[in-house]
């Protein structure tokens, strides 16, 4: 029966594979919410497009996630220097691969999201002739408008939790990081941050939970009221 060598793991060929996977794991899940936020510009932005409704744009946001992670992580592979050390470029490779990045892009789209809501919001319907016909019209442009505010804050709400709490999860670990290659930090100061960066993705995972329930209740529940609003037809 053979036995596993530990330090196999720390030839200087398993370091580089090693490294490249750690490069890869740090960096996923902040390219899944930036994925997430790629999607949902698509699908809000370019709504009347049949593609972006389709399981096969999903495939493809996915996709495109992971292959972008394998390339960017590249450098890992193809450097030189002393192969089982976290070098110092690397470690603000990581942090500003895991941090600056997405927190740019998650940004840039959500406020171009926040735009366009907002911008279908200020339409103008076409102005009518008739007083009651208008007036009726003007009623309904209101309440539109007031339903439409709503959700321009609910999403302003949504992006800024978003924000902070990606940030507030995130930063402090690789900062930590980065520091210790200076330093010398306690591993229970690094322990502290990794489990908050964990708590941080469970109430982000929740918060998106919750919101997705409370919409399908929501929609049920007005569709069962117009339903239940529809006059019954009574057969001659």
């Amino acid at each position: 029966m053979g036995y596993f060598e530990p330090q196999i793991l720390f030839a200087p060929n398993m370091c580089i594979l090693l490294l490249y996977a750690y490069n890869i794991a740090g960096i996923a899940i902040p390219f899944t919410f930036l994925t997430f936020t790629v999607h949902r510009f698509c699908s809000i932005v370019y709504h009347t497009q049949p593609f972006f409704k389709k399981k096969r744009w999903v495939g493809i946001c996915i996709a495109s996630q992971w292959i972008i992670l394998f390339v960017i992580s590249l450098p890992f592979i193809f450097r030189n220097g002393p192969y089982c050390s976290n070098e110092l470029w690397m470690r603000i490779y990581t942090c500003v691969l895991s941090v600056v990045v997405p927190t740019l892009i998650n940004t840039i789209l959500n406020i171009l999201i926040f735009i366009h809501v907002r911008s279908s919001s200020r339409r103008i319907n076409p102005h009518t002739t008739d007083t009651s016909i208008n007036t009726i019209a003007q009623g309904e442009k209101q309440e539109r408008q007031q339903l439409v505010s709503r959700r321009e804050l609910a999403l302003l709400r949504q992006m800024t939790f978003t924000f902070v709490v990606f940030i507030t999860g995130w930063f402090p670990i690789f900062a930590v990081i980065i520091i210790s290659y200076f330093i010398n930090i306690d591993s229970t100061i690094s322990a502290a941050f990794a489990m908050l960066s964990q708590l941080c993705i469970l109430i982000l995972y929740l918060h998106d939970f919750i919101a997705h329930w409370s919409k399908r209740v929501l929609i049920t529940s007005q569709t069962v009221k117009s339903k239940a609003c529809q006059p019954k037809t009574t057969k001659l």
